[in-house]
């Protein structure tokens, strides 16, 4: 039985970030149908008083960063003492938060893909326009390769802002009162480069987006580059947060 547990250990840290996974979209999962029925009964609804001519999914798919975002930082903020409590070194709970934003972000980000083309077809159907805001204008997503390629990133995407998320969430348990404050050089960076991919505003504040005028003229493949490399620096600086955290209890 010993050597059973032993051999259990090192797959222990995976099943764990498996198991997050799905308790937190069970935990959820009222929340996403009813966003899921909003979405796309909510333009059949208006349109009895406007033409439909911007995708109601878009804006669906850019909330859901900010959701990312708050269930990697609020759940590792409230995890991170129970489970150290429970036995689970902290290196242990680095990649199983590592295994949870990864299949987190894989599983939104397909939906925000499916969404997308399905709403390209319900608009089709419907006579109306898929398009999105770009420089204060409307401009259609395209054709469905392009509306593929659109929706492409949005795993990605998810991916960064949950891992930022997380760096917030473990420093504010760190360091309690102040780590917060490193949403202050986080978020303008992940806005301004989220702003850049699309050449449009995400869903949030504009003004965090003020640093998109030094990237705007970059390629695509620079930015999503770019992306790549701000979660690979979020990751690292959860992770060297999180072993670093003290094993005795926080005081009440």
């Amino acid at each position: 039985m010993p050597a059973l547990a032993s051999s259990q250990l090192p797959r222990r840290r995976y099943s764990l970030g498996l198991g997050l996974s799905w308790e937190v979209l069970r935990y959820f999962k009222y929340w996403i149908i009813a966003v899921l029925i909003l979405s796309f009964l909510g333009p059949l609804a208006l349109s009895r008083y406007t033409d439909i001519d911007l995708s109601a999914w878009f804006y669906t798919a850019n909330v859901a960063k900010w959701f990312s975002a708050f269930v990697g930082g609020g759940f590792v903020y409230v995890l991170v003492p129970s489970l150290i409590a429970a036995g689970v070194t902290r290196r242990e709970l680095a990649v199983s938060l590592g295994v949870f934003g990864t299949v987190w972000s894989a599983g939104i980000g397909a939906a925000a893909i499916g969404g997308l083309l399905t709403e390209r077809f319900y608009y089709g159907a419907m006579g109306w326009t898929q398009a999105v805001e770009l420089n204060e204008a409307t401009a259609p997503i395209g054709t469905w390769g392009e509306t593929l390629g659109f929706a492409a990133v949005y795993p990605l995407l998810y991916l960064a802002y949950f891992t930022a998320g997380t760096v917030i969430g473990v420093a504010s348990y760190r360091w309690d009162g102040t780590g917060w404050l490193l949403v202050v050089p986080i978020l303008p960076v992940l806005f301004s480069l989220d702003n850049a991919l699309y050449n449009t505003k995400p869903f949030g504040p504009g003004w965090l987006g003020f640093l998109g005028r030094f990237v705007d003229e970059a390629g695509r493949g620079l930015v999503l580059a770019a992306i790549v490399l701000v979660i690979a620096a979020l990751a690292a600086s959860a992770y060297r947060i999180l072993i670093d955290i003290p094993l005795r209890s926080k005081k009440a």
